[in-house]
């Protein structure tokens, strides 16, 4: 049996876990043989439970390994474990890896450069906003977006990916096929349809429970480059996240909100303690040294055609957020004849809107 097979044997035995199969690894100096093991050197493990024991010795045939990729199969789902090449390396550096990830959809992204972005389910209209604005800006960069796919910011923040025609992945804190909350099931569809991924650790008809949804959020910090905190009150179960990214080394970065908002207590707390402060995509990218080309801070990836003029127009919205049309002029040293047409033509086009009092802000950033 090979070791990928004997993982996921191992990975769907109760009892098993990370800790168990790092035992076994270190008991019997690697895994390679371990489906050809006599029960009774099995029986003789030390500090392991006697249930968990037999239901190693139980399970661990070639049968049962069949019926588990079976049934992986009945429902469209890939597995792979951490001796795969295609394993999330990111992930691999944390302290306790799973020794498998489910995986429905692109494999391939999840070792891609990507951002986490979560929050409240029970975000405020600023929260939304920020969510839908900073997951389509970093989309349309394409930097992929990584959430848990709960009610609330993460569900924003999916949805302003796939607005932008960018990947997201979604991380779950139950098996694939027992997806919560239900009524985010289309978000789920979607997010596999576009490209994206939806992630676990769990093994199929596994239900959610509290305790799983903190180890979720370990995954969701391992594959990321780096944790936005769009909006959060001060106890928000978000910040377990920035937790788990703090022991793996990533950058924290926080939104932030209203010093009134409860929910705001929690970002503008972290900032203070050191997360640093997000205004614009900017601040967040040019802590990696990446592809991002601060010269032009805007790309818009629809199928439409711009001149030079209206990159130039859209590109200083993009930058400063809604202007007045002689700021634009400004920033563009274009002449206000020539701004007031290309404003035109974008407003045919649908990229930008006027506000009122000669105020034009982009379309894809609301």
């Amino acid at each position: 049996m090979k070791i990928d097979d004997i993982y996921l044997l191992l990975w769907h035995i109760k009892g098993v876990g990370y800790k168990t199969i790092n035992k076994l690894e270190d008991y019997f100096n690697g895994l390679e043989n371990f489906n050809e093991l006599d029960e009774a050197e099995i029986y003789k493990i030390p500090n392991m439970s006697l249930k968990t024991k037999e239901n190693i010795v139980n399970y661990r045939s070639s049968a049962y390994l069949e019926i588990i990729k079976e049934n992986l199969h009945k429902n469209n789902i890939n597995y792979i474990t951490i001796n795969n090449p295609r394993y999330p390396q990111k992930l691999k550096n944390i302290y306790d890896p799973p020794y498998v990830l489910f995986v429905k959809g692109n494999i391939d992204i999840l070792n891609d450069f990507s951002i986490a972005m979560v929050g409240s389910r029970k975000p405020t209209r600023y929260g939304i906003w920020c969510a839908k604005k900073f997951s389509k800006e970093l989309s349309s960069l394409g930097v992929n977006i990584i959430s848990g796919m709960a009610i609330g910011i993460d569900s924003y923040s999916h949805l302003g990916c796939l607005n932008s025609k960018g990947k997201t992945i979604a991380v779950l804190g139950s098996s694939i096929d027992k997806p919560y909350p239900k009524e985010n099931i289309k978000l789920m569809n979607d997010i596999v349809e576009s490209g994206g991924a939806v992630v676990c650790e769990y093994p199929l008809e596994t239900l959610p429970r509290p305790g799983y949804f903190p180890m979720r959020n370990r995954i969701i910090s391992g594959i990321c480059d780096g944790v936005l905190i769009v909006e959060a009150g001060e106890k928000s179960g978000s910040l377990i996240t920035m937790d788990y990214a703090l022991e793996h080394g990533k950058n924290i970065f926080s939104i932030p909100g209203n010093i009134n908002s409860y929910m705001s207590k929690g970002t503008n707390k972290i900032i203070k303690e050191g997360a640093k402060l997000i205004t614009c995509v900017d601040d967040i990218l040019e802590e990696y040294d990446i592809f991002y080309d601060k010269t032009s801070t805007f790309q818009y990836k629809q199928n439409i055609d711009l001149s030079q003029d209206e990159y130039s127009v859209v590109n200083s919205l993009s930058k400063y957020g809604s202007l007045h049309v002689d700021l634009i002029c400004k920033y563009t040293k274009l002449h206000i004849k020539d701004i007031l047409g290309i404003l035109n033509i974008l407003e045919i086009k649908g990229i930008v809107t006027e506000l009122g009092n000669k105020i034009y802000n982009i379309n894809n950033l609301q």
